[in-house]
């Protein structure tokens, strides 16, 4: 008897650990409700001309903005002046493109002459690129950014340096890189053997190669070197010391795994509460290196920018899919992640040609934000999203989808979509870590519903014609329910009725190119 006590009593406890582990599985996965905006420094606002065309790297700058290859004379400067925009969405942070101190001298690449404005050919990972200002501007931006509630993430790309070759050592600078302005080597001169010499990347689909040699013919770094590990994690300590407060780590599949975690790892020993996510690129559902992208994000620290997700988004919307495409890829990367609410969703950046490039049609770019800031993870907008930016050259493919923002319009339905689904991710944890339930699928309409305790938001998105769904289920109680975003998109009050045991919405009409938000949340 006593023997089956003790068992019972230990089943008992089990149990409970079994059921509170559940509850705090959750709570663990939650992340501070964040909305976070990408920013190109060169291609957003000029707030300082006098360092458009410094005299270290002069000629790279062109004022007319018809060399898309050039400088184009954003700076941080600029971007501070701009926080108050940027907050008025109800940004919580911003990406911005690398700004340590790029090569000084313009490459011939892929038959052009090119300058470094997007920050990611580094020759000082421990310096501020001249054209973005100083680092006097840069605390400053931090500043500003920190007084109005919002956090910085830099862009790092510790993968490479800039443009080698490795036969020909006049060529731009050729792979330098600088300690703090002490050369350490170049790609011809590399007796420190600071970088892989394995030629460039030819099987795509091959781990090793991708990380052993030249992404797109730039210097590749040997992160293995003791030197090289050191001066890339000191280097990321000095831009905390900055007071940033996460990374985007570039080309994050290029590096091994082993030395991501540590690289995180120093990191945390840093700073506690940072924003991690890199960029490792999928070619789609079939990407033979899709368990790896898994592996990367449950272990290393580092969560990921959900490509998955985004060429589910720009199928859908841009492309006419139904949206069963966009359901089995939330159930599926759901299961695959152990965090899918740290995964950063979005619906193009600058290495895609923005949606309205894919498919001119404001509505469904509407309908595309909507869902990007309601859907679980963290949303990232892509500078001028809220403007309707974009540019259609070669269909606006790199380097047209990184035009100038134009304009600062804080009255556009884009904007003010994103500034009310903002406030409405801070008001509930339904939309930061709450449970996802589809309601109804159809090719044209998704009825989704997001659930944390008794908070509930109920989405229903229609891309096409006027439609009625005859019956729909949901975890909102009876009543009437108005739209949240008050008809922004054409939404429509619901009414709940009880029917079977069940709560239930009964003949609801959904205007074409139509976006409704219902909650049970109330404003604070």
């Amino acid at each position: 008897m006593r023997k089956n006590l003790k068992a019972f009593v230990a089943l008992f406890a089990a149990i409970l650990l079994f059921f509170s582990g559940c509850s705090s599985k959750q709570e663990a996965k939650a992340p501070k409700s964040e909305v976070i905006y990408q920013v190109m420094v060169d291609r957003f606002y000029n707030g300082d001309p006098s360092n458009d065309d410094p005299e270290v790297s002069k000629g790279m700058f062109d004022p007319t903005h018809t060399n898309w290859r050039m400088y184009w004379g954003g700076d941080l400067k600029g971007l501070t002046e701009k926080i108050p925009y940027i907050k008025g969405m109800g940004v919580t942070a911003i990406w911005i493109s690398p700004v340590v101190d790029n090569i000084n001298k313009p490459a011939v690449y892929n038959g052009e002459i090119n300058a470094p404005y997007h920050g990611y050919w580094a020759r000082d990972f421990k310096r501020v690129e001249e054209h973005f200002g100083t680092w006097e501007d840069f605390d400053n931006f931090v500043k500003v950014a920190h007084e109005n509630g919002i956090k910085v993430i830099l862009d790092f790309a510790p993968n490479h340096t800039s443009p080698a070759d490795e036969e020909n050592p006049d060529f731009a600078e050729n792979g330098a890189l600088y300690d703090d302005g002490k050369l350490l080597g170049t790609y011809s001169n590399d007796s420190l053997k600071l970088f892989h010499h394995n030629g460039s990347i030819s099987n795509w689909n091959n781990l090793k190669e991708l990380q052993d040699k030249n992404l797109f013919d730039l210097a590749d770094l040997d992160q293995s070197n003791p030197i090289v590990d050191k001066y890339l994690k000191d280097s990321i300590k000095l831009w905390f010391n900055h007071e940033i407060d996460g990374v985007r780590l570039d080309a994050a599949k290029h590096m091994p795994m082993e030395w991501v975690k540590s690289f995180a790892n120093t990191i945390y020993s840093i700073k506690k509460d940072v924003l991690l996510f890199g960029e490792w690129m999928l070619s789609g559902p079939t990407d033979p290196l899709y368990g790896y992208n898994i592996q990367f994000a449950n272990t290393t620290g580092f969560s990921v920018l959900d490509f998955m997700l985004n060429g589910a988004i720009r199928d859908v919307f841009g492309k006419g899919y139904g949206f069963e495409r966009l359901n089995d890829t939330l159930e599926d990367t759901n299961k695959d992640y152990e965090n899918p609410y740290k995964l950063v969703a979005f619906i193009d950046n600058h290495d895609m040609p923005r949606f309205l490039s894919l498919n001119n049609d404001k509505d469904k770019l509407h309908e595309a934000i909507a869902f990007v800031m309601t859907t679980r993870g963290i949303p990232v907008i892509y500078y001028g999203t809220e403007q309707y930016l974009h540019n259609d050259t070669n269909g606006g493919n790199d380097p047209y989808n990184r035009p100038m923002m134009e304009k600062f319009d804080e009255s556009t339905k884009a904007y003010t979509l994103i500034k009310e689904l903002s406030r409405l991710r801070q008001l509930t944890p339904a939309l930061q870590y709450g449970t996802t339930t589809a309601r109804y699928i159809s090719d044209d309409v998704y009825i989704y519903e997001r659930q944390y305790g008794k908070d509930v938001v109920l989405v229903a998105i229609n891309k096409g014609e006027k439609t009625t769904v005859k019956a729909v289920k949901t975890s909102l109680r009876k009543g009437i329910y108005k739209d949240y975003l008050k008809g922004l998109l054409e939404g429509v009050e619901l009414k709940v009725t009880k029917g079977n045991g069940e709560n239930l919405v009964q003949g609801l009409t959904l205007p074409g190119d139509s976006v409704s938000v219902w909650t049970n949340v109330k404003a604070k």
